[in-house]
Parts: structure tokens; sequence; C-alpha cells
């Protein structure tokens, strides 16, 4: 395993017990077992070291998932994602660096939601491509911390379906009623 992954195993573990800002950099670095410089080395500070760990292990995959038919199907991995990370996504949300888990949230869904639009509408202009990406992308990520902080209380599969029927044609109906 390399020192990057290493040090994000090491945050993760620490991370179920705390919440990220209270977690020093000499804790983790004690706790993975290496030198204050070698975490420099590789990150700038934790809140970069935690933006790599959410790249690396749900942004990249969920590069597959722009087209009408399958983002509900991206949607499902992010939410098996906070679901099995569970203590994890909360101790970013329950810190300082709440902002951190949002924008995140906030990026993935925007992709997603562009993604659709690009799919349905390929020559949608830039300007109303964004505007749905922002209002969707925000109303998504909203619903997913919602679920989060309630415990996940919904089941996935009715998270899943209720965000369909909010978005179901909603995306051609916004395209359809705006053209220039």
């Amino acid at each position: 395993m390399g020192t990057k992954k290493h040090l994000a195993v090491t945050l993760k573990e620490l991370m179920q017990t705390e919440p990220v800002d209270k977690i020093t950099i000499n804790q983790l670095t004690s706790a993975a077992n290496v030198a204050r410089n070698t975490f420099y080395y590789h990150f700038e500070d934790i809140n970069s070291l935690l933006e790599y760990i959410y790249a690396q292990e749900i942004v990249i995959q969920l590069h597959a998932y722009k087209q009408e038919q399958n983002w509900q199907d991206g949607l499902k991995v992010l939410l098996d994602y906070i679901s099995n990370n569970r203590k994890f996504c909360l101790n970013t949300f329950r810190s300082v660096n709440r902002g951190l888990l949002e924008h995140f949230l906030y990026r993935v869904a925007f992709d997603m939601v562009t993604g659709v639009v690009e799919d349905l509408h390929p020559h949608c202009p830039d300007k109303l491509h964004d505007e749905i990406g922002n209002f969707y992308g925000l109303a998504l990520s909203n619903q997913v911390i919602q679920w989060l902080t309630t415990d996940l209380q919904e089941s996935k599969n009715e998270f899943c379906q209720r965000m369909n029927r909010m978005l179901c044609g909603s995306i051609n109906n916004v395209v359809e009623h705006n053209q220039e």
C-alpha cells in the first residue's frame, strides 16, 4: 500500500471515533507510523487528505453514471458509499469541515445532473446547462445530506425512487420551456 493510501486508511480509522477537526497531523502521522514531513510531502493539510479520500473512493467511480438511463445507478453507488462509510461521512459533516462534504456531494450531484442534460440535450445552451446542474445538483446533494443526518432512516431504494419522482421529466421540461 502506498503512503497516500496508508494515510487515507489511517485517517478513516481515526474518524470512526473523532470528528476530523479534532484530529491533528501529529495524531495522524503517529497512528500511521510515518514522519510528519512525509505527510506534508503528499498533502498540504488534513482537508487535502479528505479531498483525496473522497475523490479516490467515490468521485472517480461516478464518472460512468452521467447518462439519463443510469444516473440512478450512480446515485445508488453514492448512497452505498455513504452507508458503508457512515461514521466517516458524519464525522466530516459534524466538524468545521462540513463544507468539504457539502461541496463534495454538490460536485458529484452537479456532474451527474449535467451529464444527464448533455445526454438528453447535447445542444443545450451552456448557461441553461449550468443553471440546471446548479439547481438540481444543490437539491440532490441537500437531500443526500438530510438522508445521512437522519441516520439513513429511509431505505436506499425509497430514497432513489423519491429522487426519480422529483427529477423524472424535469430536465426535459426545463429545457423545452427555455428554448431561445
